[in-house]
């Protein structure tokens, strides 16, 4: 995650600064019990999920903002763990 959040990608924006605050975490021995690789990480932030207009204009399009109903859905953009399958040698 430390190359995404070093290139200015992050998951939730706070005062015109974005944060990694979301992660995967994994076990030390969760790729050696696993036949799957781990080939990387990104932040899902496609268009429909960030807010287009206004104040918090590219941001997380959030469900709420002060008290006021939005039509988004989330202050946070998901995340999601690229893998692959070992092959045996």
């Amino acid at each position: 995650m430390t190359p995404l959040f070093k290139k200015g990608i992050g998951t939730i924006g706070y005062n015109d600064r974005w944060f990694l605050f979301d992660q995967f975490l994994t076990s030390p021995d969760w790729n050696k019990k696993s036949s799957l690789n781990i080939l990387g990480v990104r932040v899902y932030n496609p268009p429909f999920l960030r807010n287009p207009e206004g104040k918090y204009k590219g941001y997380p399009y959030r469900i709420q903002i002060n008290g006021n109903q939005l039509k988004g859905y989330s202050d946070h953009f998901p995340i999601y763990l690229l893998l692959s399958e070992r092959v045996a040698e």
